[in-house]
């Protein structure tokens, strides 16, 4: 007799309904898939695309055809660069591909795009006019979730860039300007972070010192960015390359004047007293046009310091506190700081030391006049020997003199 055939018990059944549903909930939900609606999108001629925004862009007449250009998810980006350049004065903004990534280099999709950006600045322009600049800058982009376009989502300097890449001021995100007309103050928004929340007030007292002091009217600007990182950006440096550095005075690309870019991270950390020396120093630098000249690093250094604490009730064991130990234990330096001194890793002891030079300069060679006559003729070209000499002295001697007064403060500061 033949095997009857087997029936399927109700439970079989059951069991493969149950199967036959969770297959067909996997197919429609496919979790295997991105819930990203991004990561979908066909980026085969993203570079096309991204090229013919930017030269729309370039073509845009007003705020609202400009921030368009930057993708529905880039509309914020460039609605702040566009009001950055009518606060700025920037004109005939230009905006040119040059690459674009292959592929996303991060966890949101996106990728790096390089970019030539130039442009003009106006004759009444906030920092001064200047010609025609080109910068090369990144951009972070991706193509825009359920549309055909491309997301311009923010700008930074260009990776294995130098000094001679800095991210332009306008293209740094927010920006608020304070202070006077001659040295303001502008404020970037560019991320969450400390800030410098009394630049203006600082600024304010600093502009008044060395202005009382020097009779300077030049111009100047104070740039104030939220984060270290955002400060090395402007300045075309890596991320952590500032380190300690509290402020920087430097030019920057469609910047007709000097600039102080102040550096968050270190000003959290000071006191009111550190941040205002901080701020008249560098600003002394910039409003005594002393930037790119060839004057002495240690007469440039010593003379902003000696503007900066020229009124200072402070004792000596304060302000060259690091330098006494040092001539307390070892004896006074043979030199004059070199420029190696004032940027090694004694650097803040170098920096009193050129401080110092100048109270010796002042104090044995006829004052404040003395000082500001050799340091106008020095910052105007001529070499230091000859500027010293219309004082009565020489490099030889006020090194002489200035290790003598190291030797004797150090013996009378405990």
């Amino acid at each position: 007799m033949s095997p009857s055939p087997r029936r399927a018990t109700p439970t079989l059944v059951a069991l493969g309904v149950l199967l036959a549903l969770v297959a067909a909930l996997l197919v429609w939900q496919r979790p295997w898939a991105s819930q990203d609606p991004s990561a979908a999108a066909d980026d085969s001629d993203l570079d096309a695309r991204l090229r013919s925004q930017l030269t729309s862009a370039t073509a845009a007449t007003d705020a609202a055809g400009w921030a368009a250009e930057f993708g529905p998810g880039g509309v914020g980006v460039g609605q702040a660069s566009w009001e950055a350049r009518e606060a700025l004065g920037v004109d005939d903004a230009t905006l040119t591909l040059l690459s674009v990534g292959a592929a996303p280099d991060r966890d949101d999709g996106t990728r790096s795009a390089v970019i030539r950006v130039s442009w003009t600045t106006t004759d009444d322009a906030l920092l001064g006019p200047a010609e025609q600049v080109t910068a090369t800058v990144a951009a972070r982009v991706r193509s825009a979730a359920g549309t055909n376009e491309v997301d311009v989502l923010g700008f930074g300097p260009r990776d294995g860039g130098s000094a001679s890449d800095p991210l332009p001021l306008w293209l740094a995100g927010e920006v608020v300007v304070s202070g006077s007309s001659d040295v303001p103050v502008v404020t970037v928004a560019a991320a969450d972070g400390p800030g410098v929340p009394e630049a203006a007030a600082l600024t304010a007292v600093g502009q008044a010192q060395v202005t009382a002091l020097t009779g300077s009217s030049s111009r100047a600007a104070v740039i104030v960015p939220s984060r270290a990182q955002d400060a090395a950006a402007l300045l075309g440096r890596a991320p952590d390359a500032l380190g300690p550095v509290a402020g920087v005075t430097t030019s920057l690309p469609g910047v007709g004047s000097p600039v102080v870019v102040l550096n968050p991270g270190e000003f959290a950390r000071m006191d009111p007293r550190g941040s205002q020396i901080v701020v008249t120093h560098e600003l002394t630098h910039a409003l005594t046009d002393v930037v790119g000249t060839t004057a002495p690093t240690w007469l440039v250094e010593g003379f902003a310091d000696w503007v900066a604490l020229h009124d200072d009730t402070a004792p000596l064991a304060t302000s060259a506190g690091a330098l006494l130990t040092q001539v307390a234990q070892s004896g006074p330096p043979d030199a004059l700081p070199t420029d190696e001194d004032l940027a090694g890793p004694t650097s803040g002891a170098a920096y009193q030391g050129a401080w110092l030079s100048v109270v010796v300069l002042a104090r044995d060679h006829g004052g404040d006049e003395a000082v500001l006559q050799v340091y106008r003729a020095v910052a105007g070209g001529a070499p230091v020997e000859q500027a010293l000499a219309a004082v009565g002295t020489s490099v030889a001697e006020l090194t002489a003199q200035w290790r003598d007064y190291l030797v004797y403060s150090a013996s009378t500061v405990s």
